[in-house]
């Protein structure tokens, strides 16, 4: 808890000299912006939505030239800022502090947890790995998911992980492919994800409708995911000639999704087919931190186009995958 904390003050101290902060993040080759940008474009966003702004439709003048001017989240987190009184200094101080505490806490735990040497060095490579250096320079969204992924591995109470994944789905959709943790259980499984689906038509259609017209396809070494890929191809396109333009776009993008999601449904039934006729062979046990993590990078390379800090949530699958024979 003290290294935790120690670590979040640091973090704290470092922002409030843009000077410093600069240096620091450039000298490890992130590219930095002003300090927690990420979070302090929610807080710009809710003053935009106050003075009566559409922020899903219309650009929000308050975000800085360079950042995308129209909100990728849910209405929720307008609701956050304002529940939370972010707009003030010392409020939002505090939840930084708090945050990024809580933050290293989970991953301090879990490298104590980590039983190999060799699962410890992965874990080192990864937190001093851009993805997770560029993920607490902006505090993204993902630090908060984080958490409530951590939470939901710490406790065995399948009340308590559903309310949690639910929560997640309200902050960013994505989380929903947590449900994957229930697969030892059927009925469970089967109830979360038909509670979670009829939720998402009946209530949260329109916000992933917003959020995805809205979303950032950027098509850079920094970026993973099925339409990352297309907008890769598309510029490819455009520059020697080929098939994808903007008139088709669309199409290729909704194609290539459908061909990743196929391929993904494939590899799990091979995989579990093998699984079942080597059944005597191995006896390992499919583990619920590797379930979390992986289906988490599946499920957004499918459908998104993602900013490579959320690579974060592979750290949960390192024991699992260091362990293979």
């Amino acid at each position: 808890i003290f290294v935790s904390i120690l670590l979040a003050l640091i973090i704290f101290y470092l922002s409030i000299n843009h000077i410093i902060w600069f240096d620091f993040w450039h000298s490890l080759s992130i590219p930095a912006q002003p300090p927690f940008s990420d979070l302090k474009a929610h807080i710009l966003f809710y003053e935009c939505f106050e003075i009566g702004i559409n922020i899903y439709l219309d650009e929000c003048m308050l975000i800085p030239d360079g950042n995308a001017k129209i909100s990728t989240h849910p209405t929720i987190w307008l609701k956050i800022v304002k529940f939370l009184n972010l707009q003030n200094v010392y409020v939002y101080n505090i939840f930084l502090i708090f945050t990024f505490s809580v933050y290293f806490y989970c991953l301090l735990k879990l490298f104590s947890s980590f039983d190999t040497f060799k699962s410890k060095i992965f874990f080192i490579i990864f937190f001093f790995s851009t993805s997770n250096f560029i993920l607490i320079e902006r505090f993204a969204t993902d630090i908060i998911i984080f958490i409530l992924v951590f939470a939901i591995l710490s406790t065995n109470k399948k009340i308590l992980q559903s309310a949690f994944i639910f929560f997640g789905i309200l902050l960013k959709y994505y989380p929903i492919f947590l449900t994957s943790i229930f697969i030892k259980n059927k009925k469970m499984l089967i109830l979360a994800s038909i509670t979670y689906f009829f939720f998402i038509i009946i209530f949260y259609i329109n916000e992933i409708k917003l959020v995805n017209e809205n979303i950032l396809e950027i098509a850079l070494m920094i970026a993973y995911g099925s339409r990352t890929l297309t907008k890769a191809f598309y510029h490819l396109s455009l520059e020697y000639g080929f098939f994808i333009n903007d008139n088709n776009l669309n199409f290729f993008r909704y194609i290539t999704v459908f061909v990743f999601f196929v391929y993904s449904i494939l590899l799990l039934i091979v995989g579990y087919k093998k699984d079942t006729l080597h059944e005597a062979k191995h006896k390992r046990e499919l583990d619920k931190h590797f379930l979390a993590g992986a289906s988490i990078y599946v499920g957004t390379y499918i459908i998104g186009a993602n900013a490579d800090y959320r690579l974060v949530f592979l750290i949960f699958t390192i024991p699992y995958i260091v362990n293979l024979e």
